[in-house]
This record gives C-alpha cells, sequence and structure tokens, in this order.
C-alpha cells in the first residue's frame, strides 16, 4: 500500500543517521533487550522486547518522529517486573517500514491491533507518550477490548496542538537550525520541549531527526465526543504544565471529559520531555497504577 510513498528517511546516507542515532539510545537501555520483526498488513514492524520471560506483558508506544528506545529508556525501571513490548512506529527513525502511517484513514488503530495480534496479546496494559498515547486513545476509541488499562503522557489525541505555539516555539527555529545547523541554532530550536537541559545525545539525535526525517505532521486524533464512551478501563493521563503542543491544565480538563473516571495528573512546570525530577513522580504513579 505505500509503494508509490516516499520513504521517510531523505536520503540513504539520512537513515543510516537516524539508524545511527537509535542504536546509540539502544545502547543506553538495560542489557538483555531483543529486537524482534514482525509482520502486519502495514509492512515490516521491530519490536523491543525487555524484561524476564514469563512475566506480565506490557505494550509500550513511543512518541512520534523520534527513535523508539529514546522514550522508552524513560520506562527502564518497569523491565524488571513487566515483559515489555515496545513496537517502533512506522515512519519514525528505527527499523519498522519507513512510511508514515495515515491516522485518517485508521490505519492508526489497525496498526496496533496488527502489532497485538502478531505478539499473541489478547488484552493487556498500555503505556503511551505524545503521539504513541494517541495511538493507545485511537485503540481505545475502536478496540477497547484490547487494553486492559492505559497509562498516557503528554497524550496527543486529546486536544488540537496550538498552532500559534507550534509554528512560533518548534516551526520556525526548526527551519532556523535546518537552514544554518549550528550546535547554538539547535538548542534553541528543542529548548521550549525539554524540562532539563538536553544531553548531547539528545541534541544529536534532534539534529538527525531534523535534517534527515520527513516529519509526521498528522497527530492521532483529537478524539471525538463520546467516543470513549465504550472504554471502561482504567486510565492514567498525564500532563505537563508547559508543554508547547498540548498544555498540562488544557489537556486535562478535556481527558476528563473524555473519561471521567481518569486518574489525572499534572507536571507542574514541566515541558513535553519531562525532567529527572518528572521521571521519579511518573515512576511513582506507574508503580501504583501498573497491576
Amino acid at each position: 500500500m505505500h509503494l508509490n510513498a516516499k520513504p521517510t528517511h531523505r536520503s540513504e546516507a539520512g537513515r543510516a543517521a537516524l539508524r545511527a542515532a537509535y542504536d546509540r539510545w539502544l545502547a543506553v537501555l538495560p542489557a538483555g533487550i531483543e529486537r524482534i520483526e514482525v509482520q502486519t498488513r502495514f509492512g515490516s514492524t521491530s519490536v523491543l522486547v525487555a524484561g524476564p520471560r514469563g512475566a506480565p506483558p506490557l505494550v509500550v508506544h513511543q512518541g512520534g518522529n523520534f527513535p523508539n528506545p529514546a522514550t522508552l529508556h524513560w520506562f527502564a525501571p518497569l523491565m524488571a517486573r513487566f515483559r515489555v513490548f515496545a513496537p517502533d512506529l512506522p515512519g519514525a527513525p528505527g527499523y519498522s517500514t519507513p512510511h508514515h502511517l495515515d491516522s485518517r484513514k485508521g490505519e492508526l488503530h489497525a496498526w496496533a491491533c496488527g502489532v497485538l495480534d502478531a505478539l499473541e496479546l489478547e488484552c493487556v496494559p498500555h503505556l503511551g507518550v505524545s503521539f504513541g498515547a494517541g495511538i493507545i486513545l485511537e485503540l481505545a476509541s475502536m478496540a477497547p477490548e484490547r487494553i486492559d488499562r492505559m497509562a498516557l503522557i503528554a497524550p496527543a489525541g486529546v486536544l488540537k496542538p496550538a498552532m500559534w505555539p507550534l509554528v512560533t516555539q518548534l516551526a520556525v527555529p526548526m527551519l532556523r537550525y535546518r537552514l544554518r545547523p549550528t550546535r547554538a541554532n539547535l538548542t534553541a530550536a528543542v529548548a521550549p520541549l525539554h524540562s532539563d537541559p538536553p544531553s548531547d545525545l539528545m541534541l544529536d539525535t534532534h539534529a538527525a531527526v531534523f535534517l534527515h526525517l520527513r516529519l509526521a505532521h498528522r497527530m492521532p486524533g483529537p478524539i471525538a465526543d463520546g467516543a470513549l464512551a465504550g472504554c471502561h478501563c482504567p486510565a492514567l493521563i498525564i500532563g505537563a504544565e508547559r508543554d508547547p503542543l498540548f498544555p498540562g491544565e488544557a489537556l486535562l480538563a478535556r481527558a476528563r471529559h473524555l473519561l471521567p473516571r481518569a486518574d489525572a495528573r499534572l507536571l507542574q512546570g514541566s515541558h513535553h520531555f519531562p525532567s529527572a525530577k518528572d521521571l521519579d513522580a511518573i515512576e511513582g504513579w506507574l508503580d501504583a497504577f501498573l497491576p
């Protein structure tokens, strides 16, 4: 179905640079992580698998336009008690098919269902960040029986991103960096996203994405009123107060409207990428929420 679509990497050298960033993040994850390939009707999907065999399963969906292990490393403590399955989103930097899915055609939830089928997972807990959390919400609206419970961090799919901050705080600085790729311009371009100053590895990853990836511009959702009426699983939704994409207080207000029984938490002063302090708080909330 993607025969006539451009791949998301801008060149073969760009694809190599994006995979090099992916592999650097993979190297900072705990030892023993496997990478397997599964097939869906959207092509090949690479899945990172970690944690004890026989432990309860947990599916983790990554942030968009970024390497899967870059967000997965935030949840490394969960690998001690869960069998974690983290699929590379098609089109993102990594090892899945290099073509974005079309949310308007229902491809995000259909792909997520296909991955569950391939992994022989029927109804399991889900954890997602940003774009990946939006995929889980789409799955919850179309196939709620596949989700045992869901924890969503700065989720797409709840709100439409605010256009003015998106342009002024993110798009224009990113374009400035692409036109003049200095470290100073890169640091300025990503500053609105980060709660802590980004590491060199994080900056290098942003650089590879800005220079070599055709970004997925269409987010999941926003979920329509009533679309989650059939979803009765426990939900934990975490917003970031100063997130330029999904401002935390507005996000949680609509999340409570969509899922009145959800446990809604706000990271005070946080941006889209959580700080080390934020991750400590998130770890505690997840420990209490996940079975």
